[in-house]
């Protein structure tokens, strides 16, 4: 029985916080046993490993220097065959708790962080201290080897869904925002920040109201540019037209309402949520940036358009709303797409086959 322990930041709603549970509580247990090491405060998610009968460990880390966290964390990764990190800050802290111990150290690369380049910068010159890195794209794949990272030690395995969770189109969700059932729901989900570009989606939202007036626009998520981004929604005349949703614990729910799911990011890694609009049958617009570019082909499983093109993101909700026909079919073959190539069970299966591979070569 080979011994894992998984250390991630924090175990709040996200999307590497569900990677790393779907991953956590699908191992083989006749192969694996895992436990999980928080950085930070309790999470919602924590609780859904702990019913799966998997440990987990809180440190109470301020900042990933913090010595008397990091020294439980080496306690924690020397009885462990495997260590494996999630985000920018478990993976620095991990890296330097393990030092010296036996254990294998694996870390994630989960986006291309293209407004912190000093976080690049620390990945990479610590590199030796990893046996391999996993990607969730190609992208950041391409973006950590252009930072002097070993293309050897990059290993790209793409995030999965559990499609079953989101199949099946129902409007339900509509009733409870007081929409009607047949006025359209254009939807954008994450966090209120400058990476996810939800003040483009909001003046994209403000262009699309002028042509089709019966359309309400849904925000989900939560972060530091809530106040701005209302204010801006006010400024251009939103009000009963576009809804802040904040944190919701049903994505599932509001996906299989959505007509129209929009992404609008500046940069990203693999976004769980634009897998999600798929699997649900919500026709994507996306941005052509990392990870979108791996899921969605163009015209056929979903649109893409430039980063800050918002006439470019305008043009494609409409054609969405405004072409049944189209949206039929873009949501169809994203779906086949989804359920062909990125079911949660496949992205298990890649991480059990690196496992086994680095314990070989470690001679374990």
């Amino acid at each position: 029985m080979n011994r894992i322990l998984y250390v991630i930041t924090e175990l709040d709603v996200g999307g590497a916080e569900k990677a790393l549970v779907a991953l956590a509580t699908r191992l083989s247990r006749a192969a694996y046993e895992p436990q999980v090491a928080c950085l930070s405060g309790r999470g919602p998610l924590a609780a859904d490993l702990r019913e799966r009968g998997i440990p987990v460990h809180f440190l109470g880390m301020r900042g990933w220097w913090h010595l008397p966290a990091l020294w439980r964390l080496r306690r924690l990764a020397k009885q462990a065959d495997i260590v494996h990190s999630f985000l920018y800050h478990a993976n620095m802290a991990t890296r330097l708790a393990a030092v010296g111990t036996r254990a294998i150290v694996v870390s994630s690369a989960r986006v291309a962080e293209r407004s912190r380049p000093r976080r690049r910068r620390l990945e990479c010159l610590t590199q030796r201290l990893v046996d391999a890195e996993v990607c969730v794209s190609e992208g950041v794949r391409d973006f950590f080897a252009a930072g002097g990272f070993p293309k050897s030690k990059l290993v790209v395995i793409p995030n999965g869904v559990d499609v079953a969770r989101f199949d099946g189109r129902d409007p339900a969700f509509k009733a409870r925002l007081a929409i009607p059932p047949h006025a359209p729901l254009v939807t954008t989900i994450g966090r209120l920040h400058e990476q996810k570009g939800m003040e483009l989606f909001i003046r994209a939202a403000a262009s699309v109201r002028h042509s089709r007036p019966d359309c309400h626009f849904l925000i989900v998520g939560a972060g530091p540019l809530e106040a701005p981004l209302r204010a801006a929604a006010k400024s251009l005349h939103l009000e009963g037209a576009l809804t802040f949703l904040g944190q919701c614990n049903d994505v599932a729910a509001v996906l299989r309402a959505t007509d129209a799911f929009v992404l609008a990011s500046l940069w990203e890694g693999m976004p769980n949520v634009v897998l999600e609009a798929m699997a649900a049958g919500a026709p994507v617009v996306a941005t052509r940036v990392e990870g979108t570019v791996d899921l969605i082909e163009h015209g056929e499983t979903g649109l893409l358009v430039m980063p800050r093109d918002v006439p470019g993101l305008v043009s494609a909700i409409r054609r969405v709303l405004d072409e049944p026909a189209l949206a039929r079919r873009l949501a169809g073959a994203a779906q086949e797409r989804v359920r062909t190539h990125f079911p949660l069970d496949a992205m298990v299966r890649r991480h059990e086959a690196l496992y086994a591979d680095l314990l070989m070569r470690s001679g374990r």
